[in-house]
């Protein structure tokens, strides 16, 4: 039984609108201390817009949605949100700056080795790969700690057998730390390889 006081978020029968459009409705959901939901559904049935209602950048358009108070979330979307011209390491600090995730240079550094970048720290990010941009858009997570709810857009677009593994032991540490996160995500995601997400939601379309 979950205790009120570990409990980080609460929504009940949330609908979310995209352009003016009703994309997703019903959604009712709950989120505590150690916890984890993996959003799944097609393309198109409101998974994105439920995640940025969560993450406060948008308002449901019907619905309540409750937030621990003080809560500190970090909002990760589809789009890597990185600057060709800027260097890997430029890249992450733009990053770093834009969610408040502000550290010194060993930590900075410590990411980058994490999620396999360091030795291209110098190279510009339109030289990477989609893998490896997916890679450093993520690699933030290494810097968020005070960011208790994690919520994250397709996180495993384009990453390797590698880059699921360092995604894998962040979402568990983070966890394991007092952290949760809501993750959404349109493939079949095996639970063998990620044994730490516990249950999953099915986003359901307005149409549906």
């Amino acid at each position: 039984m979950t205790s009120e006081a570990d409990l980080l978020l609460r929504a009940r029968e949330l609908a979310c609108e995209r352009g003016g459009r009703l994309v997703c409705r019903d959604q009712s959901l709950t989120l505590a201390v150690g916890g984890s939901i993996w959003l799944r559904g097609r393309n198109g049935c409101g998974k994105t817009s439920l995640l940025r209602v969560l993450a406060g950048l948008a308002r449901p358009a019907r619905g309540e949605l409750w937030l621990a108070p003080q809560l500190r979330s970090l909002f990760v979307g589809h789009q890597n949100a990185l600057k060709d011209d800027l260097t890997v390491a430029e890249n992450q600090r733009f990053l770093a700056r834009l969610c408040r995730l502000e550290r010194g240079e060993a930590a900075l550094d410590q990411a980058l080795k994490t999620w396999g970048l360091w030795s291209r720290r110098h190279l510009p990010a339109r030289a990477l790969s989609q893998g490896l941009r997916r890679r450093l858009s993520l690699s933030r997570l290494s810097l968020a700690e005070d960011a208790r709810l994690w919520l994250l857009d397709e996180p495993f677009d384009a990453l390797d057998g590698e880059g699921v593994a360092t995604l894998g032991a962040a979402l568990y540490g983070h966890r394991a730390m007092g952290g949760a996160c809501v993750l959404s995500s349109h493939l079949p995601l095996g639970f063998d390889r990620l044994p730490q997400l516990e249950h999953w939601v099915e986003a359901r379309g307005a149409g549906a």
